[in-house]
């Protein structure tokens, strides 16, 4: 076992590579009675072609990846849900653009929930019947989806943003996609991908780590885990331009969203070039469009946002875009009054102090998200998998420099990179 301190955020990581391949990431918290456990593999929705240890080429369904999730829970022994809640465990899962994570929270029976989590995991259990009952269930959450505004405008947004990748396609699929899934496409994927050298363990809380290790590598050593190597991914080939400028859609609701994407020229982030890239990206919108910032005082001011407003940046394999909007009673006005924000910022660049007082918000934000094991649960697997180092976060933020956020917005927040989604109310 390695260990890594972070002295000033007082963090401890003990880190392990089990005999199989498998990679824990075990942090203890004193004082805390409460663990959470994440154990995720690097496969999410995005991942539908990729070729096989064997060497076959292979296209399965669009939301398979999530279709999965749905049923590593069911067994020919009953639900998983109800063995965890019986030992006074809180599980759940979750499937992300480019990654699939199965967790528990407890208070108690931690190692006997640790193996509870571990046999779900690495032991599925398909057939033809549950799959066939599972396609309306989905159905269902797909069709609750596309009549969700905010979801139907996040999606279509996407849709602007890109011309192949699969990020423009709903994480759970479409209605009609599900109905191709079978058991052996579930199957070959788990094979593909649900490999110990493609996952990641992550426990927080109250922990022993030398017990923890000893609970899995026990837990490990009696599988039969297979040889060999995960699936390669093939990629999509996206080209630069963004797909569609502009998409609208009417829709039963009371006022009008919209949401503006910025397409990144350079998509692909890792390791502490990618952190570093993050973390810029994060200071320069949280300059613009934090409470108090130019751009978000100008949209405030003229009534164009309320509590809805925010943005985000997202990236992972192939894909990285900021989007920025929310409830608005006037797209069009609203995309002019941020189109001259952006203008103003071009022109006269950045203050030192509006860097320097978000500089030190979101070092209290992150400082304050260590104390949070749900926030560390969510983000230690995903920065793992894509091999940067969470806890470097304050360094970085400290070192970024203003010329650097500038650069970056010049980079990013370009006119033909943009592309603009709006749902507006459906006529009476």
């Amino acid at each position: 076992m390695e260990e890594r301190v972070y002295e000033p955020l007082g963090v401890r990581l003990v880190e392990h590579r089990c005999e199989n391949g498998l990679r824990l990431t075990l942090m203890p918290k004193p004082g805390y009675n409460q663990v959470f456990a994440a154990y995720s593999t690097n496969f999410g929705s995005i991942d539908h072609r990729f070729r096989t240890a064997d060497g076959r080429e292979v296209r399965v369904p669009d939301g398979v990846a999530h279709f999965l999730e749905h049923k590593m829970f069911e067994k020919a022994d009953g639900d998983v849900f109800r063995l965890f809640a019986s030992r006074a465990a809180s599980a759940n899962a979750y499937t992300t653009f480019d990654m699939t994570t199965y967790l528990f929270s407890a208070t108690s029976h931690i190692a006997e929930n640790l193996e509870t989590l571990l046999d779900f995991v690495d032991d599925p259990y398909f057939t033809d019947e549950a799959v066939e009952k599972e396609k309306g269930i989905i159905a269902q959450e797909i069709r609750m989806y596309d009549d969700n505004p905010d979801a139907r405008v996040y999606y279509q947004l996407l849709e602007g943003l890109y011309q192949r990748h699969p990020v423009r396609i709903q994480i759970a699929g479409t209605v009609d996609s599900i109905q191709a899934i079978t058991k052996e496409d579930l199957y070959t994927c788990y094979n593909a991908f649900y490999h110990p050298q493609n996952m990641h363990l992550f426990v927080v809380g109250g922990i022993d780590p030398e017990e923890i290790a000893a609970v899995v590598e026990r837990n490990q050593s009696k599988k039969a885990h297979r040889s060999g190597r995960p699936a390669e991914r093939l990629a999509e080939g996206e080209p630069d331009p963004v797909a569609v400028p502009r998409l609208e859609k009417e829709m039963p609701v009371n006022m009008p969203k919209v949401y503006v994407g910025y397409k990144d020229p350079d998509p692909e982030l890792a390791d502490e070039s990618g952190l570093r890239k993050d973390i810029v990206t994060t200071l320069l919108f949280d300059v613009l469009l934090s409470k108090g910032g130019s751009v978000y005082r100008e949209l405030f001011e003229r009534d164009l946002i309320d509590q809805t407003f925010g943005w985000e940046y997202d990236y992972g394999r192939g894909y990285a875009h900021a989007i920025i909007g929310g409830n608005t009673p006037d797209p069009d006005r609203f995309l002019e009054v941020l189109s001259k924000g952006w203008e103003k910022v071009r022109s006269a660049g950045l203050r030192e102090d509006e860097v320097e007082r978000s500089r030190r918000r979101l070092l209290g934000q992150f400082v304050k998200g260590l104390d949070s094991l749900r926030f560390l649960a969510r983000y230690v697997p995903s920065y793992h998998f894509k091999k940067m180092d969470l806890f470097a976060t304050v360094s970085v933020l400290r070192d970024v420099t203003r010329a650097e956020v500038e650069e970056r917005f010049r980079l990013l927040v370009r006119p033909d990179r943009e592309a603009v989604s709006i749902v507006r109310p459906a006529p009476a």
